[in-house]
C-alpha cells in the first residue's frame, strides 16, 4: 500500500507523498522548477499514489500519457508555490513540521516510529518526506491567507445571484451526489447519550480535517445508507433527498465536506462528490438559538476575575441551579443583549465570531461553553436550541454573499497560482 497521506492543503486535492523536489541522481529529470528537481522517480511515486487513491475512492482516471501530464503539471504548481511562499518571507518551524508528522501518524493509528518506518519502507527518504510536509504546509497557509482577505461583494452582486437561483426553482431540477457519516440518535436518548454520540461524530470532523479519507472512514464509522460504498448515496433529484441535506450541500462546492449537521434521526457529515442543474435558492438552514453573557475584561486581573465569574455561572447553569438568562439579565455588560436575557435569536453558521462560532459548534442544545476570550470582554454561551428554519431575507442575502466571497476568492487564489508558475523558471527535458 502507499505511505499514509500528509495533510493535504486547505481545499486541495490530497497529495500523497511523493519526494519530489529530492536530487536522486540515479534518475532521470521530470522537471526543473526553480531551483529544485522533480525526477522520474518522484513523478513515478505521486503516479502510483494518486492511482491507489482513485481506486480506493472507485474514480475513473485518465489515459496514462494524459495523468503523467497532469500529476507532472500539479507537482510543479506545488513546488514553484512553495518557493514563492518562502520568497514572500513564511516558514515553517521544525515543531510545526514535527506536530503535521504525529498528526499524519496518529490519523494512521501509527507511533511516528512506525510511520517513520513504513515511509522509508516505500522508499523515500525521511528527510524527503518532512520537506513535503514543510511543502504542502506552506502552501496551505498561502491559500488560507488568500482565503482569508475576502474580496467585496456588492449589493447588486447579491441581487444578480439569488434571481439566478429562483429562476433556477422553475428551470432543470438540480441533482446530487452526496456521501454521508451518519451516526443514529436512538429515539427518546438522555442528554447524555446526545453528548456521546456528538462527541465521536466531533472526533470523525476534527479526522477529516486533518485530511482523513472520507469514503475510508464512511466505511469504518457510519451506520447510515450506502456506508458500505464510502457513504456514497448515488446522484438523485433534489426532491428525493431530505432539505436539510440539499440546503447543507447547495452552497458546497464538489469534493467539500459540511460541517455536522443533526436531523431528527442522529448527527451527520455530508461530503458533496458532484452536482448537476442550478439549485434554487436554499429556503431553510440548520441554525441555533443562542445567549450570551458579557463581562468587560481589559487586563489579565480583569480577565481572571471574569473566568472565575464565568465558570461558576457556567456550573449554576448546568446543574440547574439557576437559569442562564437570569444570569445574564443580572450581569451582562452587553446593553443589547441583557435585557433579553442575553438573547442572540437564531443564527446561521458563520453569522458570530469565529472563536464563538467553533465554540458554539461543539455544543449540545442545552450546554454552555467555556468563557471565551474575546479582545477586551470574556463571554460565554448558551446553545439554547438547534434546527432546520426558514431563512431570514438579510439571512439569505449573507448566505448569498458569504458564496459569491469564497467563488471570488477561490478564483483569486487560482490566479496567484497561475501567475507565480508564469514567473517561475521551468524546464522539461522531454519537451526539448
Amino acid at each position: 500500500g502507499a505511505a499514509p497521506a500528509a495533510p493535504p492543503p486547505m481545499a486541495a486535492p490530497p497529495a500523497m507523498p511523493s519526494s519530489f523536489g529530492s536530487t536522486r541522481s540515479s534518475d532521470g529529470i521530470a522537471a526543473i522548477v526553480g531551483n529544485q528537481v522533480i525526477t522520474d522517480y518522484d513523478l513515478r511515486l505521486r503516479l502510483e499514489a494518486t492511482r491507489q487513491q482513485a481506486q480506493a475512492a472507485g474514480a475513473t482516471l485518465p489515459p496514462a500519457a494524459q495523468l503523467r501530464t497532469q500529476v507532472l503539471g500539479q507537482m510543479i504548481d506545488e513546488l514553484a508555490l512553495a518557493q514563492y511562499a518562502e520568497q514572500i518571507g513564511m516558514n515553517v518551524s521544525a515543531d510545526t513540521i514535527d506536530r503535521a508528522v504525529a498528526q499524519v501518524a496518529s490519523n494512521n493509528k501509527l507511533t511516528v516510529a512506525e510511520l517513520r518506518r513504513e515511509i522509508e519502507r516505500e522508499g523515500m527518504g525521511w528527510t524527503t518526506y518532512r520537506d513535503q510536509l514543510q511543502r504542502e504546509i506552506l502552501i496551505s497557509r498561502l491559500r488560507e491567507r488568500t482565503m482569508a482577505q475576502l474580496p467585496p461583494v456588492t449589493e447588486s452582486q447579491i441581487d444578480e445571484f439569488l434571481a439566478k437561483q429562483n429562476a433556477a426553482a422553475t428551470s432543470a431540477q438540480a441533482q446530487y451526489d452526496i456521501a454521508q457519516i451518519f451516526l443514529p440518535v436512538p429515539q427518546g436518548a438522555s442528554p447524555e447519550q446526545v453528548a456521546a454520540v456528538k462527541q465521536k461524530m466531533d472526533a470523525i470532523a476534527a479526522q477529516l480535517k486533518d485530511g482523513a479519507n472520507f469514503a475510508q472512514l464512511a466505511k469504518q464509522e457510519s451506520q447510515g445508507e450506502g456506508a458500505k460504498q464510502g457513504g456514497d448515496l448515488g446522484m438523485r433529484p433534489a426532491d428525493r433527498l431530505p432539505t436539510l441535506f440539499v440546503d447543507t450541500v447547495r452552497n458546497l462546492q464538489p469534493g467539500e465536506v459540511s460541517p455536522v449537521i443533526r436531523s431528527a434521526a442522529g448527527f451527520h457529515i455530508l461530503k458533496l462528490l458532484n452536482a448537476s442543474g442550478e439549485g434554487a435558492a436554499p429556503t431553510t438552514a440548520m441554525q441555533s438559538d443562542v445567549r450570551e453573557i458579557v463581562l468587560r475584561a481589559s487586563t489579565d486581573a480583569e480577565r481572571a476575575r471574569a473566568r472565575a465569574e464565568l465558570d461558576a455561572v457556567a456550573q449554576a447553569v448546568q446543574s440547574g441551579k439557576v437559569k442562564f438568562s437570569e444570569k445574564a439579565r443580572e450581569l451582562s455588560q452587553d446593553p443589547a443583549t441583557a435585557a433579553k436575557g442575553g438573547d442572540l435569536g437564531w443564527v446561521l453558521p458563520g453569522q458570530l465570531d469565529p472563536v464563538l462560532d467553533a465554540a458554539l459548534e461543539r455544543l449540545n442544545p442545552g450546554d454552555v461553553s467555556a468563557p471565551l476570550v474575546m479582545g477586551n470582554k470574556m463571554v460565554l454561551l448558551q446553545l439554547v436550541d438547534r434546527a432546520v428554519r426558514p431563512l431570514a431575507e438579510a439571512q439569505k442575502r449573507a448566505l448569498a454573499k458569504e458564496v459569491l466571497q469564497r467563488q471570488k476568492a477561490a478564483q483569486d487564489f487560482d490566479e496567484l497560482v497561475r501567475d507565480v508558475r508564469a514567473r517561475t523558471y521551468v524546464h522539461i527535458p522531454e519537451n526539448d
